[in-house]
């Protein structure tokens, strides 16, 4: 069974949603209460004194595993790897643990899907039996992808469901991270980042969001570990729970779907519903017309590439180092189609100018990075692959522009030059396709939207 994530999956639908935060302390919990994990956790993290850096990192790795590229996917594995491979030691009771260890993180994978599962029953829409079956097999591939085998994680929802049981009643124990997470710690929690929320309103505030996502998840662990714990759930929280769940899900009814998703999941989301653009061949008269002559009056002069580069500055929110460079490349380009046409620096480069150059072989000529369209190219290619790492990943395309009016339909036009459908390029065939773009040869609707033009 091939088994893809994307559009239309339930673990697109489900994990990015905001109110997945609600069961988030919960499935916190039950991962620490795994001995290695609380030990890693007590021994390794720093979360109780930067628990905002703690959950924006969780969620933005696992958004990773749901809406990332397989690049991005390969990357957070390598990440984690090496992450949990420093987190060993011996715990307060002398026992040895890795945070490596197959059947620690097979147990932090898959309670994820426990959470969704526990967020649809407490919001009064269970997951039918099929989408269970469905959600849960796409959870296995997506274990697979980060170095998980069929041994580690139970083959079917049902055995699921043995394993869990099993795993509650024999294996989670009390530790002091999960007192932690449960009282504690969680009372000094600072305001989020950028909330300008005074200490004398806030600490009220903090005390009782605190206190309440404290009781909901007390009110809604497995009763054999609350027993085990010996924590009581005070009178009424079940069903406050279930309301505050119910009245979450009906909200998110009525929103517009991306609004019902954390940023990431979001853009992906809005991403996903652009659709494709056909692929048609510019004539040099489309190009000219369409693209170079921004104006539209039939002639083209400095002010329409000037028009572009101010176009991709706005897209990109640059500042004047990086504007300055873009200005340049584009003055650059202007040269060059003014020299291969006979056109005066204050003229106009005609259309039928254009045609002559183009049949004489005097434009576009072999791209030079640093000069010309190519130089534009170059420029475009280094905006977008920021790290110069040779890849123009989803992720750091959607970051980059985060201010642009076109943010969405730009991140969907990526797919256009996706060819193995993984959401990453390499940069080198980033810039070729604008190369073949800019010089009229392949239309590329994303450069469409960066330049002003569609």
């Amino acid at each position: 069974m091939t088994v893809e994530l994307g559009p239309g999956s339930a673990a697109w639908e489900r994990l990015g949603e905001w109110r997945f935060l609600l069961v988030m302390h919960r499935t916190l919990v039950l991962q620490a209460a795994h001995p290695a994990i609380g030990a890693a956790v007590s021994r390794f993290s720093v979360y109780n004194a930067r628990p905002w850096r703690r959950l924006f990192r969780t969620l933005e790795s696992l958004h990773t595993y749901v809406y990332g590229s397989a690049s991005e996917q390969r990357r957070e594995l390598a990440r984690l790897d090496r992450l949990h491979r420093r987190m060993r030691g011996t715990d307060d009771r002398g026992r040895v643990f890795s945070a490596e260890q197959a059947q620690a993180r097979a147990w932090v994978h898959l309670t994820l899907f426990e959470a969704v599962v526990t967020m649809q029953r407490l919001a009064g829409d269970p997951l039918s039996a099929e989408e269970t079956e469905r959600f849960y097999a796409e959870w296995l591939a997506v274990g697979r992808v980060f170095g998980l085998s069929e041994e580690d994680m139970p083959a079917t929802p049902t055995e699921f469901d043995v394993y869990f049981d099993r795993v509650v009643g024999e294996v989670l124990e009390d530790n002091a991270t999960v007192r932690d997470l449960l009282s504690g710690s969680v009372h000094r929690v600072p305001p989020p980042p950028g909330v300008p929320i005074p200490a004398l309103v806030w600490a009220p505030l903090r005390y009782f969001v605190v206190s309440a996502a404290v009781q909901a998840t007390v009110a809604t662990l497995p009763e054999v570990y609350r027993e085990r714990l010996r924590l009581t759930v005070v009178p009424g929280a079940d069903l406050l729970v279930g309301g505050v769940h119910q009245a979450a899900r009906l909200a998110a009814g009525v929103l517009p779907k991306a609004w019902r998703y954390m940023p990431v999941a979001a853009a992906s989301v809005r991403a996903a519903a652009v659709p494709r653009r056909e692929r048609v061949a510019p004539t040099p008269e489309t190009f000219f017309t369409t693209v170079l002559d921004q104006t539209g009056d039939g002639v083209v002069r400095w002010s329409d590439l000037l028009a572009m580069a101010r176009e991709v500055s706005t897209h990109f929110d640059l500042d004047e180092d990086d504007e300055t460079t873009v200005h340049d490349a584009f003055e650059s380009w202007w040269d060059d189609l003014r020299e291969a046409t006979g056109t005066p620096p204050d003229g106009g480069v005609t259309l039928a100018a254009y045609r002559h150059a183009l049949a004489d072989d005097r434009y576009p000529g072999a791209p030079d990075p640093e000069r010309g369209y190519g130089a534009v190219a170059a420029v475009l290619r280094r905006l977008v692959d920021r790290d110069d790492n040779g890849e123009v990943r989803r992720s750091e395309y959607a970051r980059l522009l985060d201010h642009s009016p076109h943010r969405h339909e730009l991140v969907a036009a990526l797919r256009d030059l996706d060819r193995d459908g993984d959401g990453t390029l390499h940069s080198a065939e980033f810039e070729a396709s604008l190369h073949d773009f800019l010089t009229g040869h392949h239309d590329l609707p994303a450069a469409r939207l960066l330049l002003g033009r569609m």
